[in-house]
């Protein structure tokens, strides 16, 4: 094997946390951004990292068990001439399947101060509509995100699977540790989220008190804008824009230490082309040959353009359907709010599979 030629950044106290991905810490709620774990920080209580394939056969049978009786609970409540407890029986069962676990993150996060976590803004909104008598809608809201969650989860860990394989391969040591986007991003999605949070109680109770609205209407609405408002599909699609830029560079014999040293490597571009070793951050390179440079360095811009495209679409779409929710004359659905933040987040993943491509 080629000669390969490392250079070290030091990162002061992150140094340590940048080997802490393996780490178990037994909950999966998000701590300080500044340390390195393959926790989205989100708040969401999913485990979108290396995890998440310890858990995948269970999560795929829940979502099938719920969504075979959530089938059954709609075509009964649609079709049937039966009672309505009936199709609400299968619309309990189908709820507890795929959101016990929701609401039960969404109590630890409360016990654990985490109180506007994403399964604290879908427990809140599928509940509010089980109480306001829309049994569908609250199962559906809860069916969406569990699939949504899947979907995210799948992509960004098989994304750092298939890195730390190539990885492995080459005898070099792959640990993700936050780049300063993502640490950013989670930063703004705990200010984002309260934000959030108090417009759409803001939304609910101004009209009926206020504008003579009707106040199940508006808090419908209310419930429609905290489901738009969840923002794991902001948070996601950065660390996952990153992991296929690394993909694309281990293939070509480039071996990135983790997202921090490639978004490193794009801060000090203007270094590396004068030569200045200072830019070449915990990256190894076969003979430090300079063609391999300038390959991680258009990956690195690449993912970094991808990361920033995919928040402000997502950013964008989320506000088309917010001002929706709020001034159509008819009420957005709740499901379809969920839907279009699955779909935003599917759209995310996509645009972030563009980063595997690099131009040699």
């Amino acid at each position: 094997m080629e000669h390969q030629h490392t250079h070290s950044h030091h990162h002061g106290d992150g140094d340590a946390h940048a080997h802490h991905y393996a780490h178990d810490h037994g909950h999966p709620h998000a701590h300080s951004a500044d340390v390195h774990t393959d926790d989205c920080h989100c708040g969401c209580g999913a485990d979108h990292g290396d995890h998440f394939e310890e858990h995948k056969k269970a999560e795929r049978t829940k979502l099938i068990i719920a969504a075979v009786f959530f089938a059954i609970g709609w075509a009964l409540e649609e079709f049937a001439s039966l009672p309505g407890f009936v199709a609400m029986l299968f619309f309990l069962v189908c709820y507890v399947a795929c959101g016990f676990s929701v609401l039960r993150e969404a109590l630890e996060d409360i016990v654990h101060g985490h109180i506007f976590g994403e399964c604290f803004l879908i427990s809140v909104a599928s509940v509010g509509a089980l109480i306001i008598g829309d049994y569908g809608e609250g199962c559906a809201v809860m069916l969406l995100f569990g699939i949504g969650e899947y979907i995210q989860g799948a992509a960004l860990s098989r994304s750092r699977r298939a890195v730390r394989r190539l990885s492995d391969e080459h005898g070099f040591h792959y640990a993700h540790a936050n780049s300063g986007t993502e640490r950013f991003i989670s930063k703004f999605a705990r200010i984002y989220t309260p934000i959030i949070c108090a417009l759409a109680v803001l939304i609910a109770v101004i009209p009926p008190l206020f504008l003579h609205g009707e106040w199940k209407e508006w808090i419908y609405r209310g419930l429609s804008a905290l489901v738009i408002g969840c923002p794991c599909a902001i948070v996601i699609s950065v660390p996952l824009a990153f992991s296929c830029a690394i993909g694309a560079c281990t293939k070509q014999g480039i071996f990135v230490h983790c997202s921090d040293a490639l978004e490193n490597l794009y801060k000090n571009r203007r270094s590396l082309q004068e030569g200045e070793a200072e830019a070449k951050t915990e990256i190894a390179v076969p003979d430090d040959d300079e063609g391999k440079w300038q390959y991680a360095l258009r990956a690195a811009r690449k993912a970094m353009r991808i990361a920033r495209e995919n928040v402000a679409f997502t950013l964008a779409v989320k506000l088309v359907i917010l001002v929706l929710a709020v001034f159509m004359e008819r009420e957005v659905p709740i499901w379809l709010a969920e839907f279009g933040d699955v779909g935003v987040a599917v759209l995310a993943i996509i645009n972030s599979l563009r980063a595997m491509r690099i131009k040699k």
